[in-house]
């Protein structure tokens, strides 16, 4: 009988189960480099290519994993990389191999058992590798025949994106529109616009014509990498081919980001199209059921706006991408709205900013993800201050009492009336808002909100001064008038940081 855990841990790997999985991943990892270690005799620099998402399922699918060394015929090296890699990876569940940069002709394959006939296991597995990529090598070559061109475009038509989205070539056209949005709100002359576009709108179209092609059809996560070979190998411009390959980044939570400005434009040009194509379409997430990944392509929208630390206004643009399905249906505009703001709370939460924080960021406004993420790393910092709670107390006394001249829908002057000003407080805190308002607004304009904010608590004491000694509700409608003006115009400052009323400590 089996008398504790460790007796029938011990006893199940007899048996060839090892039942923990971190126990299984460290034993494929080390075992995999012992047996490689051999190579460096010609190959100094050998290694074994990482691949998480490969390990991981590897790991889950053995329960006494053997690793073994394999070879396939050295005349398929002549396929790109991402061909080779593709064949192992996504038939064989092979790691591949490298001599630095350069692409090795062994495979590590993990069997399920003991060394027990390896080597009829390691032929087994070499015969049916070099078959795949045989077939691969039919496929490269058949492809390279044709021209990778947008004369081309057309054969897009006959692959179905989903009934109500159209074809590849409808999404193409839409990419190439969109792009051109983003390219004028990003650019900052004409002439800077007017160089970009060309190779953003040919990448665009060429983006999805390896859809077309006998290797996606056969490796579609090669999609993408193909377009970008077939690109280059057809002379298109480098930054053209570059942004095709890059245009479905980032594909998964923590993936890279297009490292070139045609593949961030053309990357947040797909993943806008399809949240919000999907969204008139019906196609919405709900609980836990996102068929179409649509939280991952919000999210990397998010994350390519910040990377590139790009000003874009996120409602005018959406309203513009919807405008290419439906003048109508305006009314989901708001519920794409509510599904960015979860992502961009998803990224305030990563980054150390509490929920109060974040509410009050997030409630004046987030079409500018850059600016509001901006805002939200400064408050982060001020709200951690010793004298921040009294200094919302002050803040709050005067935001209310703006936001209660707004329920009356009392109409508020732009400028203040030097001659209205009678008590001693008022003409202090106008003092004080002429003295630093210039100040305020150019620190407001570069985004130096912690500077800005510290400008703005000099209006603390002044601010109490004022409520306690001056009735801004005054019977004489111009003194009224006059006293909102005064404090209307330093609210204004605060709220452009976030609405301090959600900060009150109660």
């Amino acid at each position: 009988s089996i008398r504790n855990r460790r007796e029938y841990f011990s006893e199940l790997k007899k048996r060839y189960v090892v039942v923990d999985q971190e126990e299984r991943r460290k034993l494929i990892l080390k075992q995999s480099e012992d047996m490689i270690s051999h190579l460096r005799e010609n190959h100094p620099q050998a290694k074994i290519l990482g691949d998480e998402e490969l390990l991981e399922e590897v790991v889950y699918l053995v329960e006494y994993p053997t690793p073994f060394l394999g070879e396939f015929d050295r005349q398929f090296l002549s396929l790109p990389v991402p061909v080779l890699r593709a064949c192992l990876r996504d038939y064989q569940k092979h790691f591949s191999l490298a001599d630095g940069d350069r692409i090795l002709p062994y495979f590590v394959g993990i069997r399920e058992g003991n060394r027990d006939y390896l080597d009829e296991v390691v032929d087994g597995n070499r015969r049916v590798l070099n078959a795949r990529l045989t077939d691969a090598q039919f496929f490269f070559s058949q492809d390279t025949k044709k021209i990778f061109d947008t004369a081309r475009v057309s054969e897009l038509k006959e692959i179905v994106v989903q009934e109500k989205l159209g074809s590849y070539y409808d999404k193409a056209k839409r990419l190439a529109q969109i792009s051109d949005k983003i390219v004028s709100r990003i650019t900052k002359t004409k002439k800077e616009e007017n160089e970009l576009y060309p190779r953003v709108s040919e990448a665009a179209w060429l983006c999805k014509l390896d859809l077309t092609t006998q290797m996606v059809k056969e490796f579609p996560s090669l999609q993408g990498t193909m377009g970008a070979e077939y690109a280059r190998r057809s002379g298109k411009d480098a930054r053209v081919a570059q942004a095709v390959s890059e245009h479905r980044l980032p594909r998964f939570s923590n993936d890279k980001l297009p490292e070139t400005l045609e593949g961030a434009i053309l990357a947040l040009a797909d993943k806008m199209d399809t949240v919000v194509g999907s969204f008139w379409a019906g196609f919405i997430p709900s609980g836990s059921e996102d068929p179409w990944g649509l939280r991952r392509d919000a999210q990397g929208i998010v994350e390519i706006i910040l990377d590139r630390g790009w000003r874009i206004d996120l409602d005018g643009l959406l309203e513009e991408v919807l405008a290419l399905y439906t003048e109508n249906d305006k009314d989901i505009i708001p519920r794409i709205r509510d599904f960015f703001e979860n992502r961009i709370r998803n990224v305030l939460k990563e980054k150390g900013i509490g929920i109060r924080e974040t509410n009050a960021i997030l409630s004046i406004g987030f079409a500018d993800i850059t600016d509001a993420v901006r805002r939200a790393e400064a408050l982060g910092k001020i709200s951690r201050r010793r004298e921040f709670k009294d200094q919302v107390i002050a803040i709050v006394r005067l935001v209310n009492m703006l936001k209660q001249a707004q329920q009356w829908k009392v109409r508020i002057p732009q400028v203040v009336r030097e001659d209205l000003l009678r008590e001693k407080e008022e003409k202090e805190l106008y003092e004080l808002r002429m003295k630093l308002e210039g100040k305020i607004e150019s620190l407001l304009n570069k985004q130096k909100y912690v500077e800005a904010y510290q400008e703005l608590s000099r209006f603390e004491e002044p601010i109490h001064d004022f409520f306690d000694k001056v009735l801004v509700m005054s019977e004489e409608e111009s003194l009224r008038k006059n006293r909102l003006s005064l404090l209307n115009g330093i609210g204004k400052f605060f709220n452009s940081i976030a609405d301090f009323t959600q900060l009150q400590v109660k």
